[in-house]
């Protein structure tokens, strides 16, 4: 079967290349894959701190901390699989370029597999809400069934992202550079650590369009509220996703025939 241009020895180069790839980030350190679980867990401690402790915060109609800190992480979860999703795609091609270089394979599939990346704190995350919502005395929703479907949707997502950066990054190098700060600035822009409420009413419109924003509300309505997302909100996310992977896999191609002057 070939899909949007790919075989079976290309998704089997794709499995192996993920699982090298999780094997070399954490390599020569004395924790190896256990930074894989330590590294979300502590970014997700440090917002749980100062949204509960420095700035507490709490959901409309809910008491304790623990409903606030079961929301909270159900959105930050998918936007940390963003970042280390994006960051790696980024990297992917420059980061091998002796690989591109010097073996023949299909290297579109480089930056997929940098976007595969950011499954492993997605699931983190999920796992620590799961944990959150037993001890609250709350058991998982069914809707959880639909959990692959969001993760597959925001794989897409990512990989199309992804495929542009990633070539771009070959002939600009500024762009692996100034990404960290504008997932930065797009996270504190996205109604991630606060409801959509909390932001001025004239702007709630354009933040309810926000693909990120639609993705931490995808897992949320599934794991925490256990009810189907707006069938609005799927068929934008499915469109947006399948449209940014397709133009990036296009972009990626193109460009990819001057990859060699460059690295």
């Amino acid at each position: 079967m070939i899909l949007a241009g790919f075989d079976q020895r290309d998704f089997a180069m794709l499995k192996s290349l993920f699982r090298m790839n999780l094997g070399d980030r954490f390599l020569g350190s004395k924790l190896g894959l256990v930074w894989a679980v330590l590294s979300p867990l502590m970014l997700m401690g440090i917002f749980c701190f100062v949204f509960t402790v420095v700035f507490p915060g709490r959901l409309p109609g809910k008491e304790g901390a623990i409903p606030f800190l079961i929301w909270l992480i159900s959105g930050y979860g998918p936007w940390l699989a963003v970042n280390e999703g994006l960051m790696s795609a980024t990297n992917s091609v420059v980061a091998n370029s002796g690989v591109v270089k010097n073996v023949a394979f299909k290297s579109e599939i480089l930056p997929i597999v940098g976007a595969m990346m950011g499954v492993v704190p997605l699931l983190v995350a999920i796992v620590v809400v799961l944990g959150l919502q037993i001890v609250g005395g709350e058991l998982p929703k069914w809707t959880l069934i639909l959990l692959p479907f969001a993760m597959i949707i925001q794989l897409v997502f990512l990989s199309g992202i992804g495929l542009f950066l990633a070539a771009l990054n070959v002939f600009v190098r500024d762009t692996a550079l100034i990404l960290p700060n504008l997932l930065q600035i797009i996270l504190f822009a996205s109604p991630i650590f606060y409801v959509l409420t909390a932001y001025p009413a004239f702007v709630r419109p354009l933040l309810v369009c926000n693909p990120f924003y639609a993705l931490a509300e995808f897992y949320r309505a599934i794991i925490v509220d256990g009810k189907l997302p707006e069938l609005w909100m799927i068929t934008y996310l499915a469109a947006v996703s399948i449209a940014l992977f397709v133009g990036g896999l296009w972009w990626f191609r193109r460009l990819k025939l001057f990859f060699d002057s460059r690295l």
